[in-house]
Order: structure tokens, then sequence, then C-alpha cells
């Protein structure tokens, strides 16, 4: 029968599918190169894979060469082979798509451990807090991991397999990171502010996840939302590891002090439990500072940037519930360099102006901001006042336990250029909008809250004694009201307005009407297994809310903790295994792989990530770096190779005490 051939619009849609055949071919060489790992592990049985679609779409735009001039049946049957392997990758990739996979973002990669120490920037336990509570409510969780990584298809995870192990630190990994054992090992180290450099511990820490629906529900009755609670979690005192704080000092007799009731009025001052007082539960954490583009002694972030920046005070005290608060407020202009200082207010409690002045920037001024500002050519011409005079007279007015107040203060402490760790922004504490990103302005915030106007001079510009003063009022009136109070995501009301819940507040974005609270504390019947060393136990103890509903194992010895926490892999969501190397105790036997960790994922969807809390460690090990290497490598090994192929693995190392041997994730 003679051939027929194809038709000038047939031969267009054939064109069209060839082109799909090499955007195909494109794709496989990609695809080729991204899953050389698993290919290697898969080389040795000398067998093709049959789940590998790639094969199979190699064999298909191998075979099938048409041409233009193709005939009809040779057209139907490209058309057909083409459907059949199109359909067999989409279902490869639903497939692909159904498994949980663990990825860095930019945070998690700039605290990577093989990345030179100077350029480092670590990351909280807070950010480690997140993701394991992510783990157990993913979505419906208020706090997410994901400033540092991402976690697609959490509901998939089948177990997640926390390691914790105490005699190891960071400087103890960077050596071992040489080492074959690690040098293979496909583990992602990351930088961490050790619990222990502010007065913490790592028990203390995980304490606060909780684990179980009523621990979810105690947290969320104390805290009076599902936000507040996990924002609990992120520790105020990890400010204490970046900035030089002397040892704490017994607070003043409570006879002695008096607080203004922000009326002007003064009272004798009780001295509440610290950790009840509002006043330090409104300072922001270090990672909240570092979010909001706080300048904070951290090693590479930034660097350049805060080169010349001071400290407000050489030593700082521990802040306390009757540290003063200072209200700080800048105008600045623009100059040859930049945002630059022209003019400074501070005010007190009592609402007194403490300190003020105009300021000359050395650089050539090209703007003076004057409709935001107030400052004109005329008025800086005989100031003779310049930013370091600003910076002495404010390192002499400060005390060394002062809470500086401002809305969107980082920006003023960037015009003065001085760093301080104790800190409340209005801008933080206060939320109308529902959006944690959206930050509210100053006038607004004033004319809700306290009834009255600011900013309104016009083209005089902005009046920074009216500013820091309002400021300040906001301050006191949170104290006054609550936690909660100007706060809509935590449930705060506002006044003249019908009053909202998170919950109301949260249910206008669930497309099914459900409050996410509810369906939160529902969803978390995920089962957890603690198992601990014997000289660790009374750490957990402190904490039986934490303990309240899970599976609690103590051993003496490293190798029956470790046996303990492999059976709790396999028989809960989430196992935590907590062993200290440090105490002599420890005698773990190798594994049968020659000490050697996982040196890729088993062809695997696994996802892990690694964490070293650490400072320098004291307390050595009775062993060499050698013996810890390949025992730390034996520990890793087993409860790795416990860990399901859709889990994730959290290895969280604990080390000494020293300042500047930070912690690793």
């Amino acid at each position: 029968m003679k051939d027929i051939k194809l038709s000038a619009k047939e031969e267009k849609k054939m064109k069209r599918l060839e082109n799909k055949k090499r955007k195909i071919e494109a794709f496989l060489n990609v695809a080729e190169m991204n899953e050389s790992d698993r290919k290697r592990s898969k080389a040795t049985s000398g067998e093709p894979d049959s789940t590998d679609i790639n094969a199979d779409l190699r064999l298909f735009v191998g075979e099938k060469k048409l041409s233009m001039g193709s005939t009809g049946a040779e057209s139907q049957d490209f058309k057909e082979d083409y459907a059949a392997v199109k359909e067999k990758y989409r279902e490869h990739k639903r497939q692909n798509m159904s498994f949980p996979s663990f990825r860095l973002k930019t945070a998690g990669e700039e605290a990577l451990l093989t990345r030179p120490k100077e350029a480092r920037v670590p990351l909280f336990i807070s950010d480690l807090q997140a993701l394991l509570t992510f783990c157990l409510v993913g979505d419906e969780a208020p706090y997410h991991p994901h400033r540092w990584c991402c976690l697609p298809k959490w509901n998939r995870l089948t177990n997640v397999v926390c390691l914790v192990i105490e005699g190891v630190g960071t400087t103890q990994m960077e050596q071992f990171l040489s080492k074959p054992q690690w040098k293979e090992s496909n583990l992602q180290f990351l930088e961490v502010v050790s619990p222990r450099s502010y007065g913490s511990t790592i028990v203390d820490e995980l304490a606060l996840v909780p684990t179980s629906k009523r621990k979810l529900d105690l947290l969320v009755k104390k805290h009076g939302s599902l936000e507040a609670a996990l924002q609990h979690l992120d520790s105020k005192g990890s400010v204490k590891a970046l900035f030089p704080t002397a040892p704490p000092s017994p607070p003043p007799p409570s006879t002695s002090s008096t607080a203004s009731d922000g009326d002007g009025k003064s009272e004798p001052q009780k001295q509440p439990k610290d950790e009840n007082s509002l006043k330090l539960r409104l300072l922001l954490s270090a990672k909240q500072m570092l979010i909001e583009g706080y300048p904070l002694p951290i090693n590479g972030v930034s660097d350049a940037e805060i080169r010349d920046f001071v400290y407000t005070k050489d030593v700082y005290k521990e802040v306390h519930e009757n540290s003063e608060l200072f209200s700080v407020d800048c105008e600045m202009c623009i100059t040859s360099a930049g945002s630059e200082l022209t003019k400074i207010c501070v005010v007190n409690e009592q609402m007194e102006v403490v300190y003020k002045s105009l300021v000359k920037p050395y650089n050539p001024i090209s703007n003076y901001l004057t409709r935001f500002s107030g400052v004109t050519a005329s008025d800086l011409e005989d100031v003779e006042t310049r930013l370091e005079d600003v910076q002495e007279a404010l390192r002499k007015l400060l005390p060394r336990d002062c809470i500086l107040v401002g809305q969107s203060l980082n920006f003023d402490l960037k015009a003065l250029r001085m760093m301080h760790p104790y800190v409340i922004d209005t801008a933080v504490i206060f939320n109308i909008t529902g959006d944690r990103r959206r930050k509210t302005k100053l006038s607004t915030l004033t004319n809700i809250f306290l009834e009255r106007d600011i900013q309104v001079s016009g083209p005089e510009g902005h009046c920074p004694e009216e500013d820091a003063r309002a400021a300040l009022e906001l301050t006191l009136l949170k104290l006054k009201e609550g936690y909660h109070f100007g706060d809509v995501i935590n449930g705060g009301n506002l006044p003249g307005f019908q009053p909202m819940t998170q919950i109301n507040a949260l249910q206008e974005r669930d497309p099914e009407g459900s409050p996410p609270a509810k369906k939160k504390c529902n969803k978390l019947d995920k089962s957890v297994g603690i198992s601990v060393m014997t000289s660790l136990e009374q750490g957990y103890r402190k904490f039986p809310d934490f303990l309240d509903g899970t599976t609690f194992s103590t051993d003496d010895l490293v190798d029956d903790v470790i046996e303990t926490g492999k059976q709790f892999a396999f028989q809960h969501h989430m196992s935590i295994t907590h062993v200290d190397l440090s105490s002599g105790q420890s005698t773990v036997t190798a594994a049968k792989n020659n000490n050697s960790i996982p040196a890729s994922p088993r062809d695997d969807q696994h996802t892990k990530t690694n964490t070293s809390d650490c400072k320098d460690l004291k307390c050595q090990p009775k062993s060499n770096d050698e013996d810890l290497c390949s025992r730390l490598a034996a520990i890793c090994d087993q409860m790795y190779s416990h860990t399901s192929m859709n889990g994730l693995f959290v290895m969280i190392l604990g080390g000494g005490d020293t300042r500047g041997n930070n912690a690793v994730a």
C-alpha cells in the first residue's frame, strides 16, 4: 500500500512534538546529572532501574527518529508512544512530589560549618525548635522554619530522629570534617548559638517544644494564643551570647525600689520572677533582632557595614524587671555616604528629655529630608556636635542594664552606629494588620491607642521628642494592659473595634472556615519517645508537661540509651536520644561499616540535617580525638540507619561554655 504524506497541518503538529522531544532530551541531561549519586549506587547490580522514567524517555527519544516526511502510520505510532511516555512521566513526577525533602535557604547556607568562620552567620536554637514543632504540626504552626530551610511534604514524614550528644562541639567538628568518616558524609553541619552561652541548656530549650495535645493546650492557655506560645520558645537570653555580659547579681531589695505606673505616680515595686515579667517578654530575642535588621556583633553579618559600630556599654548587666526604659528617636539626612544622623532625642521613663542634640555629619549632605527630619541647612550651620560626641554621651548616660524603646529602632541604632542587646520595638509588639511583615506607622499607632495625633507639623517635619515620648507611652500602655493588647495576631483587641481573637483573625484565611487553633490541637496526636542517660534525667524531670504523654526511658550507659533510642525511632513519630560522651561512661561499639556514617541518601527521599550546639569544651572525654571521632561516627550511623526512607534525621552536638565557639545545625 502506498504511503500517505502528512498534510501541512499534521506536519505542523509533528513539528511541535519534535520540539517537545528536544525539551525532553534537555531535561534528561539535567536529570541525569542530578541523579548521578543514585545511579552510582545502583551500578553494582548492572540492571536498569525499573522505576527510572528517564530510561524510558531515553529509549523513546533515541528510537523515534521521525522526519517531516513521515508516513501517517509512523505518525500514529509516534503519538501513541509519546502519550504513553508522557503519562508515565507524569506519574513519576507525582510520586516524586509526594516525598518529603529538606533544603537549606540562604540563612541556612550562611551557617554552614564548611564556610570560613568569619563568614558564618549562626542560627539560633529557636530555629531548631521551629523545625521540630513544624514536624509535629506542619503548616498549622504559627512559626515555620522557613527562615532557614524548606521542608515540603512535611505531613509525609514517617519519623523524626533527633540525636543529642553532649561532650562534642564546634571545635571538634571543624577538625572531624576532614576525617574520612565525615568527609564522605552527606550531613550538613550548621553553626548554632549554644544555649550554654546564655545560661541555658539544650534540655531547657527542647523541653519547650509541644510534644502532645495536652502540652500544646497548656501553652496556648498560658500564653493566650498559638503564636504567643511558640514565640515564647525564642529565648530572650540568646542575646547574652552575642554581647559582653557580666555575671548576674542579686536584684535590689523590693522595699527600696520604686517604679512608675505610667501616670507619673510612684509606688513600691515588687520583685516578680523574671520569667513571668511582661517587660522581659516584650524584649526582642537575638533571632528577632537579626530578622528585623538590628546591628549585631555576629561574624558574617555585614562585617564591613558594622565595622565601626560601638557598644552602648563595654560590659552589660543582666536585664531584669526593674531595668529602666529609655526611648530613642533619631532623624536622618542623606549624604554622600548614605543615611546619616542629624538629630536625636532620648526620653526616660518619667517622660523627661535626658538628651537632645543636633548632629553635623562629616560627609556633604545631598538631601536634608526636611519634610521628615525638620532639619534645614541653616539649622546645622553652627553645630559642632559630631557622631562620636553623641556616642560618648549615650555611653555615659545609659545604664548597663537599660532597655531601649523605639519605633523600628534598628534604623536609629544604625544611624547612631551603635549596638545594644535589650530592645523593645513598638513596630513589633503592636500589630493591627494581621501580618508580621507589615509594620504600622507610629502616627497610626498613636492615634488608635493614645487617641492623639502626632507628626502633624507638615513641612516642618517630625519632632524626635514627640516621637520618642509616643513610643514610650505605647510601651507603658502595653505593660499596663497585657501582652496581647494591640496585637491582633496574638488575639489582642483594638480600641473602638469589636474584640478579635486569634482564631477569628486567622479564620478569614481558612477557606474551610475551621478555626486553625482547634485544627492544630486535634492534629497533634503524634507519639514521642525520649531516651536519655541517667546523668541527664534531672534536666528533663524539671519539665513534667514536656514528658507528659511521651515514652520516657533512662539508662546509665551510652550503648543502652542508643539501643532504646533505635527502638523508639521505629515505634514513635518523633524520638529524642540524648547521650553524654564527656561523662566517661561511653562504651559505644563501632558500627559494622567501620564507623562510617551515611555517605549519600539511600536512593532516597531521606531528609536530614545536623546540628552541633557547642562552646569550648572544658570537660574533655578521656579518649583522644581519633577515638572521639570514631565513637561519634558510630553513634551517628546507628541512629541514622534507624531513620526511615521518608524520615528526618537531626543531630545536635552540645559542647562547653567558652564564648565564641558556637553550635552547628
